[in-house]
């Protein structure tokens, strides 16, 4: 294996989870120079491989959450394989799952079996409602945390109240995200002395603590008589131009009248000359913005865009996700990187957000088949040939 390089350059990550929720951390702590080996089941593996778009049998999903990982197809429910695990548990830094509670204990892969051989290991385990209580043995998928944790009537049409629930796997994702910064919190605290841990992270705890800043509203004050403000949670509605869409923020009071003024619309009325004018004068403001909106209807979005900017209010297109590759600042942004698998071909996908100036990941690894890395790990292992191939033989190893 090449030498890995990042931030997490050094550490050595367990990834026995599947789907989205645990994996996609462990893909972002890969992303960071992690070495991150992802056990699978034998036959199947892991059964995103199988979802959303694909070419020639291969994932676009696998490859965004599963590159630059070794894969090990093992049978947790073999004593051999099982074995092996916590041999390689000795060698860990961190194990990771999205286990329902109980079914780590059952595979002799919890954190008190595993801490017992390696007291340093961080340990995570992400379940969909929790590890305890009325709700923790319910199975979870991101649409169902979705519903329960508030994300569908958050959502709901401001005209018509209909729920509504992100068209993404949003709380895989957000939950996937706390979960990198947890564990990363874990191996600082272990540098400094705190030894390991087990870290218990929720999908409803993750999802209701990222909309709760700005959605929870008058919910956050437990004492009588909180007012509502601007609802900052239900958006802003995209502006309709002759042959697309796009935003527009024009939060300051020069931002309004420029916003006015690029679609000819007047807005010398004292009524609207201030935040707080326009604020008492709710039907004034309506009208003046209806009129910018019919206005600006009638413009191309390129002629559009250029006004605004002239005017110096905050605007952007809105863009299809697969434009953005192309699009001058995101290639000076370099976000995307290419990678060329196997089997899929060329494919593009996003590298880590964060460029770090220090330690500079390594970009573009690919997912790898299942299995792949197997006898390489066992070897550095101290496994032989033989043991292996034996392993093969029973079924326990692919």
């Amino acid at each position: 294996m090449a030498e890995r390089q990042g931030p997490m350059a050094g550490v050595r990550i367990l990834d026995i989870g599947s789907m989205l929720a645990a994996p996609w951390s462990t893909t972002l702590l890969a992303d960071q120079g992690a070495d991150v080996i992802k056990i699978e089941p034998p036959g199947l593996g892991d059964v995103q491989r199988y979802l959303g778009a694909v070419r020639n049998g291969f994932s676009a999903l696998h490859q965004a959450v599963n590159h630059g990982k070794r894969s090990l197809a093992l049978d947790l429910k073999q004593p051999d394989a099982l074995a092996a695990v916590h041999k390689l548990v000795a060698e860990t830094d961190v194990v990771a799952h999205n286990f329902r509670p109980g079914v780590a204990e059952r595979l002799g892969v919890d954190y008190a079996t595993l801490a017992a051989i390696n007291p340093e290991l961080v340990y995570l385990s992400v379940t969909g409602f929790g590890h305890e209580g009325p709700l923790a043995g319910k199975a979870a998928y991101d649409n169902v945390i979705q519903a329960f944790a508030g994300v569908a009537m958050s959502q709901a049409d401001t005209s018509t109240g209909e729920p509504m629930q992100y068209y993404q796997l949003f709380g895989d994702k957000m939950t996937g995200m706390f979960a990198c910064q947890a564990i990363t919190s874990a191996l600082f605290a272990r540098e400094r002395g705190a030894g390991g841990q087990h870290i218990q992270l929720a999908m409803v705890d993750a999802v209701t603590s990222f909309l709760w800043p700005d959605v929870a509203e008058t919910a956050a004050f437990l004492e009588p008589g909180a007012k509502a403000g601007i609802a900052l949670s239900k958006g802003v509605p995209l502006v309709r131009f002759s042959d697309g869409y796009g935003q527009v923020a024009p939060v300051k009071d020069h931002h309004f009248h420029g916003y006015c003024a690029a679609f000819g619309v007047d807005s010398s009325d004292p009524r609207l000359a201030t935040i707080t004018e326009r604020s008492v004068n709710g039907e004034l403001l309506k009208e003046t913005l209806a009129k910018v909106t019919a206005a600006a209807a009638q413009v191309p979005t390129e002629d559009a865009m250029a006004r605004l900017e002239e005017a110096d209010v905050p605007c952007a297109r809105a863009y299809h996700l697969h434009e953005l590759p192309e699009h001058p600042q995101m290639q000076a942004n370099g976000l995307f990187v290419e990678t060329q698998h196997p089997a899929a071909g060329r494919m593009i996908e996003p590298r880590y957000p964060a460029q770090f100036g220090g330690t500079p990941p390594n970009h573009g690894a690919v997912a790898a088949e299942l299995g792949q890395h197997s006898r390489e790990i066992l070897l550095n292992l101290g496994y032989d040939h033989a043991e292996i191939d034996a392993l093969y033989e029973s079924g326990a190893i692919a």
